[in-house]
């Protein structure tokens, strides 16, 4: 230990009389190992941390899957699920749940929060304790609620306060039994549970309504739990042949269920802020070559006094040991504000993200990679000294280009190996950025600019009250045109880009609607729609104000779909109906054009448009559009005075067209800005040893390049060779790159919009950076060279 003490002391005094070398490896090590601890902080904390329940491992959520297509539904039926509870004995506790965004109607305000309808064994099956009241009873069902500890604080000033209070939601009245911990916010943002009944309301086997979660029995694997639950489906197969042929279902791990659409694009992360650390390494390992060639007169010397291949070795090891340790705990405090802007920027569906945070395995984990750093940095100096010969040694000679071959052609070779890594991650990055950049450009169908979005809920539960929530709202659109600057305003369930809309099978005349007849989707609007949108009125009307419930029923096609069911013929005057709701068969009296409806990259599909006044039900939770000449933010204040001195117990929430749109695509910028930043960053590292070895190289051959000159040779010729040495290497790393980007380019496949994997563009782009920037690396050091005194560099020598 002593031996091992005085040697970290020799080592530490070598670095300080380096401090340029240990101040540019310790940066470097500290870029690419912040850059991993972030990302895995994020990793760790979504996928890998368990879930902050008790026995978190045993609760499972069941899905449904189809033999004869391999669909996946993360839903059940109400009958199955019925089933399955009564049959399934390998679940301790099942419970059904489903909801979403709604309008709370409270004391003296409304609010838009998350809500769910849960069968009363949904806390037991996440074994949840209350901080106060308690759970959920068999005799709670539609009368009951639970709520968060923060909804609580936020409406009711404390979670003691809150027992006993009223809330009502659809014009359904709850008592607040118990509050629960804010840590638990199951399904993602979810603030209150309501009790719903223990048979789903819903027990059509063909009506994909809930979610269903349970936990497994003390003892039972998941293996066994699905192969109780594929005899349980066998069964129903047996029995009920027209809706359950082919339906399987499966336990699926929550913590899967949660992050299973989100995993792929952590991991995509994870492997390139990975080649940022190889690429770090690779440059530090450059470094330590380089120190290693101006040491070796000092190693073979100490080799013929008779140090041993390990006592030299370990010189170089410590070294990197020391380098890396330092790096690292640089690294740690880069990933601090690293993770906190990362929290910041993530797209609002990653899910877990108020987990994220610094821990022990995220502290192991750096240590592992400033070991990893420490093994790959020191591999080949430390291999070199141990193999050292005293005599070769002794005679090489770095000040006259002497240092070897071998040590120049291992410094080429890492050169080559970090352009082609920085390729692999600008390629990637650049397909990213095309896909923002097509989606950005993608023609919506409709004009996003101007336009006000807000959310409306209005209590309703029956067909009087839902009525009534319909004229309250024609008061309100009427009411609201009046305001300075607004062009337009309408209602509409089922508006682009929102999360609350319908779709399903629908029939035409002399087709009647089957479970294998058309699909599409299914919006209600009220007059003026198409206009305040701009969605362009191809033929035919817009709905009226005579297109009332007692009225005949009309409905409005897309393009699309008149083009799937009526080809050439004239849809205009044609009944269609669909499975929405029992209103029968509707006439069609228009066609609009074709929108993109889930996100810009979705491909514009059939869409059947039906009046709200005709479809009551669907009619109190809606969209309201606003189209203004201003800015629509500004319009915010105003049109929140208007709705509460006319319906103060509407629960409204705001946003414009434009946030919707940049929310569809959150994730695919949040990649893509990570992604882009890990290529920057690899490119900057990249040059770096560009530069570096360039200017080594200069360095070892500044004797050679004065006797050019003094024989002759022009400054240009000279600049030319230096930069000719740097771009054939960069040259080397591209041909190396774009052969490794075509392996890696499928991975992408699937989050590309508008792009193939193999882009020319893209590939083009990446490579004529890169070139330029390794040129632009070896400008300085080529210069330096071309301006070289032979004189002043003969006499020096």
């Amino acid at each position: 230990m002593q031996d091992w003490a005085t040697q970290i002391r020799l080592t530490i005094k070598q670095l300080a009389r380096h401090p340029r070398f240990a101040i540019v490896a310790i940066a470097i090590l500290a870029l690419g190992i912040g850059a991993n601890t972030a990302i895995f902080t994020v990793v760790h904390s979504v996928l890998l941390a368990p879930l902050p329940y008790r026995d978190a491992d045993h609760i499972v959520a069941v899905d449904t899957r189809f033999t004869n297509t391999g669909h996946l539904s993360p839903r059940v039926t109400g009958a199955d699920f019925v089933d399955l509870r009564a049959q399934a004995d390998t679940l301790e506790d099942l419970s059904y749940y489903d909801g979403g965004e709604l309008g709370v109607q409270l004391r003296d305000h409304a609010v838009f929060t998350g809500v769910q309808f849960v069968s009363t064994g949904f806390p037991r099956v996440f074994g949840l304790v209350p901080v106060a009241g308690r759970l959920f009873n068999s005799d709670d069902a539609k009368r009951s609620a639970l709520v968060s500890e923060s909804f609580a604080e936020q409406n009711f000033g404390s979670a003691r306060a809150a027992l006993g209070a009223t809330l009502r939601i659809e014009d359904v009245s709850y008592q607040i039994a118990g509050v629960l911990p804010t840590r638990f916010s199951f399904p993602s943002h979810s603030q209150v549970w309501l009790a719903a009944p223990e048979r789903p309301e819903s027990l059509e086997r063909t009506a994909f309504n809930y979610y269903a979660v349970g936990r497994l029995k003390t003892g039972v694997t998941r293996g066994q739990a699905k192969a109780q639950l594929d005899s349980i489906a066998r069964q129903l197969e047996a029995s009920y042949p027209a809706s359950n042929s082919g339906k399987r279902f499966v336990p699926v791990p929550l913590q899967e269920q949660l992050t299973g659409t989100i995993r792929p694009m952590l991991l995509l992360l994870l492997a390139s802020v990975g080649i940022v650390l190889l690429i770090a390494c690779v440059n530090v390992t450059q470094l330590m070559l380089m120190r290693a060639t101006e040491r070796q007169r000092e190693q073979a010397i100490r080799t013929a006094l008779g140090a041993s291949p390990w006592q030299v070795a370990k010189v170089v090891v410590l070294e990197a040991l020391l380098l890396a340790v330092c790096g690292g705990a640089l690294g740690i405090l880069l990933a601090l504000p690293a993770v906190a802007v990362l929290v910041r920027i993530a797209p609002p569906d990653l899910p877990r993200v108020s987990e994220v945070h610094l821990n022990l395995w995220v502290l192991a984990f750096t240590s592992v990679l400033c070991l990893f750093a420490t093994v790959l940095s020191a591999l080949v100096p430390a291999r070199r000294a141990w193999r050292m010969d005293p005599n070769e040694g002794l005679k090489q000679d770095t000040s006259r280009g002497m240092a070897g071959r071998e040590s120049s052609r291992l410094r080429s070779a890492l050169v080559v190996a970090e352009v082609a890594a920085s390729l692999v991650l600008a390629i990637a990055a650049g397909l990213l950025m095309r896909t923002m950049m097509k989606l950005s450009a993608s023609d919506l169908g409709y004009r996003s600019d101007g336009l006000l979005v807000v959310d409306a809920d209005a209590p309703a539960n029956g067909l009087q009250e839902s009525l009534q929530a319909i004229r309250r709202y024609g008061t309100l659109y009427r009411d609201l045109r009046t305001l300075p600057g607004v062009e337009g305003v309408a209602g509409v369930m089922g508006l682009p880009m929102s999360n609350y809309g319908s779709n399903g099978h629908y029939g035409v005349r002399g087709r009647p609607m089957s479970e294998t007849s058309d699909q599409a989707d299914f919006s209600l609007s009220s007059p003026r729609y198409f206009a305040t949108m701009s969605i362009p009125q191809l033929r035919g009307r817009d709905f009226s104000a005579a297109d009332t419930l007692s009225a005949p029923a009309v409905a409005i096609i897309s393009q699309s779909l008149a083009r799937q069911s009526f080809g050439n013929d004239d849809p205009i005057g044609q009944s269609i109906e669909c499975g929405l709701d029992s209103s029968g068969a509707a006439t069609i009296v228009g066609v609009v054009a074709d929108v993109r409806q889930a996100s810009p990259g979705a491909t514009p599909g059939p869409t059947l448009y039906m009046p709200l006044a005709q479809h009551p039900f669907y009619a109190n939770q809606i969209h309201i559009v606003v189209r203004t000449r201003a800015h629509p933010a500004a319009l915010i204040p105003a049109v929140r005075a208007r709705i509460q001195a006319l319906a103060p117990t509407i629960a409204t929430r705001y946003t414009t067209m434009d946030n919707m749109i940049g929310e569809s695509v959150a994730a695919q910028r949040f990649r893509t800005v990570l992604l882009a930043g890990f290529a920057g960053l690899g490119l900057l590292l990249a040059m770096l040893g560009v530069y570096g070895v360039t200017a080594y190289t200069v360095a070892q051959r500044t004797s050679e390049i004065g006797i050019r000159i003094t024989f002759g040779a022009d400054r240009q010729r000279i600049l030319a060779m230096v930069l000719g040495y740097a771009c054939r290497l960069a040259v080397a790393g591209l041909l190396l790159g774009l052969v490794l980007s075509f392996a890696t380019m499928r991975l992408l496949a699937g989050m590309l919009f508008g792009v193939q994997p193999a882009d020319p563009v893209t590939l083009l782009a990446g490579c004529v950076v890169i070139l330029s920037t390794a040129a632009l690396a070896a400008w300085l050091p080529a210069r330096r060279a071309a301006a070289l005194e032979p004189m002043r560099t003969l006499r020096s020598e």
